[in-house]
């Protein structure tokens, strides 16, 4: 074999162990990422199961207050019914009022 086939075999050469380095270091980079998203998806997870608990709690809360508001507001009406419906009028004097306006 002559010099320039041997130096041309040993450019091939170290063009492939270039190209292996470089591959496995995209394949390091892949794996990397990968895991990386893995654990990004299971926090979202975790986040939206937590979410989701604190928001059906925050739901029966409000059920809860608004049935308390209800029952008061209903308790009041039996007991002053000529203020609820005085207080009926002026609210829906003040609501036409504002309603025109724009």
């Amino acid at each position: 074999m002559n010099t320039s086939a041997k130096s041309g075999a040993k450019a091939i050469d170290g063009n492939d162990q270039v190209t292996s380095k470089i591959a496995d270091q995209i394949s390091d980079g892949i794996d990397q990422v990968a895991s990386s998203a893995s654990r990004f998806s299971e926090r979202l997870r975790n986040n939206g199961s937590a979410l989701h608990d604190e928001l059906n709690a925050a739901g029966e809360r409000f059920g809860d207050g608004a049935k308390r508001l209800g029952t008061v507001a209903s308790e009041q009406i039996r007991a002053h019914p000529l203020a609820a419906v005085g207080i009926a009028v002026a609210a829906g004097v003040l609501l036409t009022r504002m309603m025109r306006r724009r």
